[in-house]
């Protein structure tokens, strides 16, 4: 029995010492494949996508839109965060990086369709709420400029 326990203890501690170095790996696998689809879809011939998005299918535009908001607020919090522990200070919204934010070119719908998601939506910002309020303002004839 002893030998048993032995056996037992010395293949835990091997399989512990095996596992992968980073706790944090779906993070990483993550990443990676957002990349790769990123990757492949900019490899695409674009004005078949921009076809496909005009005939009905508006809610990709949306959901990418989403995704570059969500993924522009977890580059920050790193961005913050490893300033932060090199002794910074955290950025600033201006000193943020930023390719450029998308704003609503009427600033009033725009408002009016939030308000309306966030009456329909217990947790807001989310991405279902911002995505039902981009889909408003867009059917009620709102658009998007880029702006730095």
């Amino acid at each position: 029995m002893k030998n048993l326990e032995s056996i037992i203890k010395k293949n835990l501690k091997q399989m512990i010492s095996e596992q992968p170095s980073e706790s944090n790996y779906m993070f990483f696998s993550n990443l990676e494949q957002i990349k790769r689809q990123c990757e492949m879809l900019l490899e695409m011939d674009h004005s078949v996508l921009d076809k496909i998005i005009i005939n009905g299918h508006d809610w990709a535009d949306d959901h990418v839109s989403e995704a570059k908001n969500n993924m522009d607020q977890v580059f920050d919090f790193f961005m913050n965060e490893t300033k932060k522990n090199q002794g910074g200070e955290e950025l600033n919204e201006e000193e943020s990086i930023d390719e450029g934010k998308n704003k609503p070119t009427n600033p009033k719908l725009w408002a009016a369709s939030l308000a309306w998601a966030r009456s329909r939506y217990d947790v807001c910002p989310s991405a279902y709420c911002n995505g039902a309020a981009a889909k408003r303002y867009k059917s009620k004839g709102g658009g998007w400029k880029k702006s730095k």
